[in-house]
Formats: structure tokens, sequence, C-alpha cells
């Protein structure tokens, strides 16, 4: 069986990835890249609304320490109490 030797042009190849190359950058900066934006704003945003209501539940839960200090204690003991038992099984 003979073989031909057919000329094979590079030129188009490399011309059509960089055409796709091209593209592909215009898409991500029209698209990708303002998406990832937002998406990091919105994160940053949640994540500011946790801390301040993670401090608001905090300073909730020292005033309720401070204002009852014996009940306090009697849910710490009672809670103990029930740990114990359910470590012991």
């Amino acid at each position: 069986m003979r073989r031909f030797s057919v000329p094979f042009d590079t030129g188009s190849v490399e011309d059509r990835i960089a055409d796709l190359r091209q593209r592909l950058d215009a898409l991500v900066e029209e698209q990708i890249n303002p998406a990832l934006s937002r998406a990091g704003s919105r994160a940053q945003d949640l994540a500011s609304q946790l801390s301040s209501s993670t401090r608001s539940e905090a300073q909730q839960v020292a005033t309720l320490v401070r204002d009852r200090p014996v009940a306090t204690i009697a849910v710490a003991v009672g809670i103990g109490f029930l740990l114990a038992k359910l470590l012991k099984r």
C-alpha cells in the first residue's frame, strides 16, 4: 500500500485557535468576571450580616448570664448531667 503525503496547512488551524482564544478572553471579561465580582460582593455582605448577628446574640447571652446567674448555673449543671449520662452509654 502506498501512502501519499499531503501538505497540511497549520496556519489556518493556528488562526482558528487564536480566534477561539480571543473569543474566550472576551467571554471571560464580559460575563464571568462580573459574575464573580457580584458573587464576591454578596459573600462579603452575608459575612458582615452573620458577624453582626453573632455579636448581637453573644451580647444577649452575656446579659442573660449577668441578670440570672443562678438560673444559668442550674442550666449548665443540667446540661453537664445529661451529657455525662449520654456519654456513659
